[in-house]
């Protein structure tokens, strides 16, 4: 997650709207993995977590970029 975070942020408006559908398709192995690992539902939390504090940041990017773009 810390590695996708900060390629989001270096690769700019784009990127972060690609990463987003990544997380979608991600969603839907963190599924396949319940079925398979059902200890791991605790580490898929934390990530979810992770993922929407990376989410945060990637608004706070937006609001940066927008700015520079007005200048």
């Amino acid at each position: 997650m810390h590695n996708k975070r900060s390629v989001f942020n270096a690769g700019g408006c784009i990127s972060i709207a690609g990463g987003c559908i990544g997380i979608a398709k991600g969603c839907i192995g963190i599924a396949e993995a319940r079925i398979g690992i059902a200890e791991g539902c605790i580490g898929i939390a934390e990530a979810r977590i992770g993922i929407a504090e990376a989410r945060i940041g990637i608004a706070e990017a937006r609001i940066g970029i927008a700015r520079y773009c007005q200048i």
